[in-house]
C-alpha cells in the first residue's frame, strides 16, 4: 500500500463508471495532481441513464479532467471457436437486421470508438449496429446471469484495447471499491492473469459510503438519479440490468414501460432470456403494484459505482 493511495503513477487508467463513489474516488487522485500516463477512461454501454451520461460530462467540465467516452464497436465478424454462438449470432443478426462482413485477413480492429457527451448511444436507441450493447449481442451472443460477458466486453475489453493501442505493456487499473465492500475487495486484490494489476485507492484508504455520500451533499452538482429507502438507487448500472431485482424491475417499468422494449426484443431475437425464468416480457404483464416478494436482486458488477 502507498503512503497516499491516490497519488498514483503511470502508466495506470481510472476506471470510471460514471457512479457516485468511482467520482469520488477520481477528485481525490485529481487533487493530489493526475499524473502523466494516467488515463480516465469511461465505458457507455448504450443502456446508462442519461443523468448517468450527464454526471459523467458534468465531473469532466467542473473538475477540468480530459474523461475518454469509450464505445464498443466491431465491423468485423470474429473467427467463431464455437458453433453454438456462432449459431446464436447469426440468428440475432438475421432478427434485427443487422449485417456485418467476415473479418478480412490480416485485420485487427480496434474493436472501440471514442465518442463524446453528444455522440454516445443512449438507452432510447433501437438497436442497431451502432449500439455498442447490441453490436456486442450481435457477435458473441446475449450474457446471462452466469456468463456475465457484457462487463468483460463493453468495459474490461474495451479499456485494454484503448491501453494497448497506445502501446503500454503493462498497467495499473484504478477501480472505485470501498472498503465497506471487502469481498469486492479481495477478489480484485487477487492478480488478474492479465497485462494490468489493479489497486482500490479508497478500499487502501478506509472509505465507506457514509464518506461519498457526505462529500457528494457538500458538492455544488451531484449524480440525479434517485435513491429508494427500500431499493436503494435502483437507477443505477444499466437501466433494466439483468442483475437487478424483480421489485427493481417492476419499479423502473412502471416509471417508463418503453425501457422495457430494447431488452425484450433482443432476447426475442436470440431466442434466449438474460435471466433464466424472468425474460423481460413477463414485467409488461406484472401487475402495477410494486411488491418485492423476494429478494432477488443479484448484486452488482463493476458499472455501479
Amino acid at each position: 500500500m502507498r503512503s497516499d493511495p491516490y497519488l498514483i503513477e503511470g502508466p495506470a487508467l481510472v476506471s470510471f463508471s460514471g457512479g457516485r463513489t468511482s467520482a469520488f474516488m477520481l477528485k481525490q487522485i485529481l487533487d493530489r495532481g493526475l499524473q502523466p500516463d494516467v488515463h480516465v477512461l469511461f465505458c457507455n454501454t448504450g443502456k446508462e441513464d442519461d443523468r448517468t451520461l450527464d454526471f459523467v460530462r458534468d465531473c469532466g467540465e467542473q473538475w477540468g479532467v480530459p474523461i475518454r467516452w469509450l464505445e464498443y464497436r466491431r465491423k468485423y465478424l470474429p473467427k467463431y471457436k464455437s458453433v453454438d454462438v456462432k449459431r446464436i449470432t447469426k440468428r440475432v443478426r438475421r432478427s434485427l437486421g443487422l449485417h456485418f462482413e467476415n473479418l478480412p485477413e490480416g485485420v485487427d480492429e480496434p474493436g472501440f470508438v471514442e465518442v463524446t457527451h453528444a455522440t454516445a448511444a443512449r438507452t432510447s436507441d433501437p438497436p442497431t449496429a451502432n449500439h455498442p450493447f447490441t453490436n456486442m449481442i450481435a457477435m458473441s451472443g446475449i450474457p446471462n446471469v452466469t456468463t456475465r460477458m457484457c462487463t468483460q466486453e463493453l468495459k474490461i475489453r474495451v479499456m485494454k484495447k484503448f491501453m494497448r493501442l497506445h502501446n503500454y505493456p503493462e498497467w495499473t487499473n484504478i477501480v472505485g471499491i470501498r472498503a465497506d465492500e471487502p469481498s469486492r475487495v479481495a477478489k480484485l486484490r487477487v492478480k488478474p492473469r492479465e497485462r494490468w494489476e489493479n489497486a482500490v485507492p479508497l478500499a487502501d484508504a478506509g472509505v465507506t459510503v457514509e464518506d461519498v455520500l457526505a462529500f457528494w451533499a457538500k458538492q455544488p452538482f451531484d449524480l440525479a438519479l434517485r435513491n429508494d429507502q427500500k431499493l436503494g438507487t435502483y437507477e443505477g448500472n444499466c437501466d433494466l440490468c439483468m442483475l437487478k431485482s424483480e421489485a427493481k424491475k417492476i419499479r423502473l417499468v412502471q416509471e417508463n414501460p418503453k425501457a422495457l422494449d430494447w431488452w425484450d426484443s433482443v432476447e426475442k431475437a436470440a431466442d434466449s432470456p438474460f435471466r433464466p425464468k424472468a425474460p423481460y416480457a413477463m414485467f409488461r404483464r406484472l401487475p402495477v403494484v410494486l411488491e418485492a416478494t423476494v429478494d432477488d436482486d443479484l448484486g452488482d458488477c463493476i458499472c455501479h459505482e
